[in-house]
């Protein structure tokens, strides 16, 4: 310690004793409260869409009234829960069957027979075609889709998979209507209800099978946040 200014010394321990201090409880307080507001807005800012939080291949198989009618592609989408064994024996079978029942290709030939059977069925496909489709018509296509997507055998209409994807499919098209509607009180109820029945279904399928859960979460876009805790829109 030879050799080493008294000033120094006072310099080195006076800043220490600052160092060592220790904070009010009021500042340590206002600090805490200072730490806990800030978790809770980042909370709040990340907080995922109860509608939807993230894109899912799921939702380019659906249609929106406009997006059929804009449809190039006339086969791309049928009304009326066309299966395409309904389509073989309506559009290919039965050109067919009705030439052959006739005798027209006695008489004007196999090929212009049925070229003639061929502008029929191109009328029938314009009839029953997606793009002629009204908004119910399309929605109802669209919760076909999601039947097909998410059933876990041939037939399921009822597991929670099925009926959560149906639930979104509904909740995505009123939410469409309310974003341009927004005084619809009505339907702004119902699409709150809704919400909260896909969010019990989805809490019942955790509770039976977490694995088919998340991967349900993944299928429909949805954040377990979405769906687990308060859910207010």
């Amino acid at each position: 310690m030879t050799g080493t200014s008294p000033s120094l010394l006072k310099q080195e321990f006076h800043g220490s004793a600052i160092r060592m201090a220790k904070k009010h409880p009021k500042q340590i307080k206002k600090e805490n409260l200072a730490k806990r507001a800030a978790k809770v807005a980042e909370f709040e800012r990340t907080k995922p869409s109860f509608i939807v939080s993230r894109p899912a291949p799921f939702f380019n198989t659906l249609h929106t009234p406009a997006s059929a009618y804009q449809q190039v592609d006339q086969q791309s989408g049928y009304q009326h829960f066309m299966t395409e064994q309904d389509k073989d024996f309506l559009f290919e079978e039965t050109p067919k069957k009705s030439v052959e029942s006739s005798h027209m290709a006695a008489i004007d030939g196999i090929e212009e027979a049925l070229k003639n059977e061929k502008l029929k069925v191109d009328t029938i496909q314009k009839i029953v075609g997606l793009q002629n489709a009204n908004a119910k018509a399309v929605q109802i296509w669209n919760v076909h889709q999601a039947i097909d997507w998410f059933k876990l055998k041939e037939g399921d209409t009822g597991s929670p998979e099925v009926q959560a994807a149906i639930l979104t499919v509904r909740i995505h098209n009123l939410n469409s209507h309310l974003n341009q509607h927004r005084k619809d009180k009505h339907n702004y109820k119902q699409l709150r209800t809704m919400v909260h029945q896909r969010a019990k279904l989805l809490k019942y399928l955790k509770s039976k099978d977490a694995q088919r859960y998340y991967k349900c979460l993944d299928g429909l876009g949805l954040e377990p946040r979405a769906v687990e805790g308060e859910i207010t829109l």
